[in-house]
């Protein structure tokens, strides 16, 4: 069918659109709000979408109220301290429906969020209602192709959990006609318009956008103008469009591609390593093409449409001749599903995501548009084709229903064959009103995968939707409210124990909402230095998301962050494990627990442990600023394990060899101490670490420290805090065959120590098989644990699978915790998968006693006096007796400048991340300030766009006069 700009004036299938999206929206959304949860997920909606709306709101207001500035460009709330341009400009700045948020007072910011979501998908379907109108459809088949549009297993779950995603159902369909337009000789303006918008919304989207629009081009060429192209001024158009868009879009852009290149994004592992996705990604992947409740995204590529829409396909395919666009771009779609490079080159360069897919929505719509405005035209023959397509198709959905089954299939199978009954019908001519019908089925089928989709029992992403209220409860209760009455300068930090959550069931990782400074940050750009500096010291928590977290609770690192304090629920995991120098400053009213298991000899409520938020306090925290006169290179540095590094930051800072020569030597001698360490299995025998065969998965291990036996080597080491340092992890799972074998030899085994019991073999065989088939093993996952009187802690390689979270682990360091006397003398330690381990570890003492404590007690007295903060500025004044360096553990950018008394002083980057200024001796007045890196160069492109755009507005406007006249 033709693409025509000469649409109809009639306007009413936009009301048609508006009311049965009232019904469609009441089942996506309704369900949550009639089952008591608000539209917030309790993930990134939590930490990031609704805070920074918040957030952004404020500054917004600010700028109108003060155009001239000066504007906020530095946080010292996101994380320990962040640049707001480039967090805003990625969720927010190029987000029209964020100033929405204009429009509600302070108080109604979640009310606002929620009503965005919903407005949101509406505007995508009018998006597509706009698009299909450049066809000669019928409105009710428009109408029906945009609840396909919109109900699918992506945005049941996007629209929601990443609600930025919703925009581009909305800008894609504007790309594709504005480029048509160029191809039918029209004017480039519009698209210049719409790519203006796809840059600014979000630069990772508009990745995608460009990419989809790109092979639209080529395929529309290839298939439709092929030979009747004047390509000199079609590419000229498009240069033009592309051209203009880029100047103007540049104050956004120039500053987002610094930030990305100087992020923990880069460098990422290309596709995870995979070459080809799990054997389970292949075998799911034709049901999830109608799994409406589809959760487990297979890397993104559950499409989860409406079933007819599995008909509309096999139309298609019956006459590709009639739909050459349709069949060629959803056979390379198919194509690019199958190969996890593609999900990673649209993932720009990184994980196998799939996310490309909202992509193919657009011609899976008006696939089913196409056959419902010829539904009366369905021949014998193609109805037997698609009757015999869908048989095969229920028979391969029916054999992985073996494998793994799935209620939520129920209504989609359903409605499939309802639909082809339906196709049956009308072309026997004995339904009346076909279109009616066809459209109420559709409707239906949407309808029900939306609210099984949005029934909290159904799974994880469901379930994890907030209550409403809760959100405004959450931020209130962060720290079980014992922030109150703490200062709210920038002078100190807060954190809480790793593992240890005061509000449960909940991933609350960033504070924009108490004013307190927490060093835990989850946003998709990280500085790189900071990312750097955790793995130098092999954080265990690290992810390129959230580099800190809450650093293993390690006392050293804790200090120089400038942890004051640290919040800790009592019933909580790692509850006791308090790091060097914390004590309990103030604790909630305490509750019991009377279900939990009571001591023994209790009587009275008094006896059980209460359950409590407490706050503990550091008098060992290291000032934001502070001056050493100590230097440690980067060649001594390197050489330096994780503990010894972390255990540095207090006897020296690390800088550059230059600085480094004019500075006293750091001493680092008795900072740790190694010792000794076996590992003995629960069969009683020593094993080798190096290369260790873990066959039955009841097997456990004894980290034995034998010198710890010794009360007077012991005793040498009190107040010491403990780490296992895996300097070297390498796993090599066991094949399948291995693994089963290994299994079915522990159920052996199991079963004989029990007389007379029979083991169903077969049974046991095909349960372990078919465990491993739908988990896509053997894969690179393990973790190893490691359990003291403290709790557990764990090294983890993540699956694959897991996209953004996913990182090679092959070293870590653990903490066990910080023993003022009393070491232990031995740990327990399992891996948690079968496999052969090659772990090369130390276990090493980090001395926190009387030469920690003069290091600590002579940084704070070389703290930056009298600091004052100013947005983008932190000032102060120090006194130094000779040359050194000003030190901070404020992250380290190039849009850091500073002045010393006045004068500009360049700024160094000590400790791998921060920031840092060389100073002879004498009285100074320093000042830091920030600038965002390239947003003037950026300005400066911008309004050579202007002009530009002004110059060939201007031109273009003569060329039409003139012609015209």
């Amino acid at each position: 069918m033709e693409f025509s700009f000469a649409q109809p004036k009639q306007r009413r299938i936009y009301l048609l659109y508006s009311l049965v999206f009232i019904l469609i929206a009441a089942c996506m959304y309704g369900t949550y709000l009639v089952t008591g949860n608000s539209l917030i997920w309790n993930k990134d909606p939590l930490n990031q979408h609704v805070p920074l709306l918040i957030e952004y709101r404020k500054a917004v207001l600010h700028f109108l109220t003060h155009p001239l500035g000066p504007h906020q460009w530095w946080s010292w709330r996101m994380g320990l301290g962040s640049d707001t341009f480039a967090i805003f400009s990625y969720y927010t700045i190029g987000d029209v429906f964020a100033y929405l948020a204009l429009l509600f007072p302070a108080g109604k910011m979640v009310l606002a969020y929620q009503v965005m979501v919903v407005l949101r998908l509406y505007c995508a379907g009018l998006a597509f209602v706009w698009f299909a109108r450049h066809f000669k459809l019928a409105d009710w088949v428009i109408v029906a192709g945009a609840v396909v549009y919109l109900v699918n297993s992506y945005l049941l779950y996007a629209s929601l959990a990443q609600p930025f995603f919703t925009t581009t159902f909305i800008l894609f369909p504007l790309l594709v006609v504005q480029v048509e337009r160029i191809l039918q000789g029209g004017s480039w303006w519009p698209l210049a318009g719409a790519f203006v918008w796809m840059l600014v919304n979000n630069y990772y989207l508009a990745y995608v956008l460009g990419i989809g629009t790109f092979l639209f081009l080529v395929l529309r060429v290839l298939t439709h103008y092929r030979g009747r192209l004047d390509y000199g001024v079609t590419i000229l158009k498009l240069g033009l469009a592309t051209v203009t868009s880029l100047l103007l879009s540049a104050v956004l852009l120039v500053p987002e591609i610094l930030t990305v290149m100087n992020s923990t994004r880069a460098g990422s592992t290309f596709a995870n390593g995979l070459t080809t996705y799990p054997a389970y990604y292949y075998l799911f992947l034709p049901k999830a093409l109608i799994n409406g409740g589809q959760w487990s995204f297979m890397f993104w590529a559950a499409l989860g449409i409406v079933s007819f829409g599995f008909l509309a396909l096999v139309y298609v395919y019956l006459q590709p001749k009639r739909y050459p666009l349709l069949a060629l771009s959803l056979a390379l779609s198919l194509v690019m599903l199958l190969i996890p490079a593609v999900g990673a080159f649209f993932n720009g360069l990184m994980a196998a995501s799939n996310r490309w897919t909202l992509l193919i929505y657009l011609p899976i719509a008006m696939a089913v548009c196409f056959l419902l405005q010829h539904v009366g035209e369905l021949t014998r023959h193609q109805l037997l084709v698609m009757s015999w397509t869908t048989g095969v198709y229920l028979l391969v959905v029916l054999a992985t229903y073996f494998l793994k089954n799935d209620a939520a299939l129920f209504v989609p199978l359903t409605c499939l064959l309802g639909g082809l009954l339906l196709l049956w019908l009308i072309h026997a001519g004995v339904v009346a009103h076909p279109g009616r019908w066809l459209l109420a089925l559709i409707l239906a089928n949407a309808g029900f995968n939306a609210i099984y989709a949005a029934f909290p029992y159904n799974g994880d992403f469901a379930s994890a939707m907030l209550p409403r209220g809760a959100y405004q409860r959450l931020t209130t209760q962060r720290y079980g409210g014992l922030e109150k009455g703490l200062s709210k300068q920038p002078t100190y930090r807060v954190s809480t124990l790793s593992q240890n959550d005061i509000v449960s069931d909940v991933l609350n990782d960033n504070d924009l909402t108490t004013g307190m400074h927490n060093i835990d940050s989850y946003y998709s750009l990280q500085n790189k230095y900071l990312g750097q500096f955790s793995q130098d010291l092999q954080n265990t928590q690290y992810q390129a998301n959230v580099p800190l977290r809450q650093v293993d609770d390690r006392s050293v690192w804790l200090n120089f962050l400038g942890v004051k304090y640290l919040f800790v629920q009592t019933n909580g995991a790692n509850a006791t494990k308090w790091p060097q120098g914390y004590f309990l400053d103030q604790a909630t009213e305490p509750q019991y627990d009377y279900n939990a298991k009571q001591p023994a000899g209790a009587t009275k409520k008094e006896d059980l442990p209460p359950i409590q938020t407490v706050r503990l306090k550091s008098q060992q925290n290291f000032p934001l600023l502070y001056w050493q006169s100590t230097a440690i290179t980067p060649a001594q540095y390197r050489q330096l394990g994780p503990t010894a590094k972390e255990r540095a930051l207090a006897s020296g800072v690390v800088v550059a060899d230059q600085v480094a020569q004019k500075l006293t030597p750091a001493d680092l001698t008795g900072n740790v101490v190694k010792l000794k360490s076996q590992l003995i299995s629960n069969r009683f025998n020593q094993v080798n670490p190096a290369n260790l065969h873990y066959r039955d998965a009841e097997e456990t291990y004894q980290l034995v420290l034998p010198q710890l036996t010794n009360k007077q080597f012991a005793k040498r080491l009190q107040e010491s805090e403990l780490h296992v340092e895996f300097q070297t992890i390498k796993y090599q799972p066991l094949t399948l065959k291995q693994q089963l074998a290994a299994e079915m030899a522990h159920a052996k085994q199991t079963a004989n120590f029990n007389p007379g019991a029979a083991l169903n073999e077969k049974s046991v065989w095909y349960k372990y098989w078919r465990y491993h088939l739908i988990n896509g093993s053997p894969d690179i996952s393990y973790t190893l644990q490691l359990t003291s009187k403290y709790g557990t802690e764990k090294i983890s390689q993540p699956k694959q699978s897991v996209l953004s979270f996913f990182k090679v682990v092959k070293n870590g360091t653990m903490n066990v915790g910080y023993f003022a006397k009393n070491l232990p003398t031995q740990l327990t330690f399992k891996p948690i998968k079968l496999g052969t381990y090659h772990l090369k570890y130390q276990v090493v003492a980090a001395r926190m006693g009387d030469k920690y404590q003069r290091e600590v007690r002579q940084i704070q007295a070389h703290g930056l006096k009298k600091l004052h903060f100013a947005p983008n500025t932190v000032s102060g004044q120090l006194t130094t007796s000779r040359y050194g360096v000003l030190t901070s553990s404020i992250p380290y950018s190039k849009g850091w400048t500073a002045t010393v008394d006045g004068h500009p002083a360049p700024v160094l980057r000590t400790n791998t991340a921060f920031v840092g200024l060389a100073l002879p001796a004498g009285n100074h007045r320093i000042k830091l300030t920030y600038h965002v890196p390239g947003l003037r160069v950026g300005d400066i492109i911008s309004l050579i766009g202007l002009a530009w755009t002004a110059l060939l507005a201007g031109i273009t406007w003569w060329v039409r006069h003139h012609r015209g006249a």
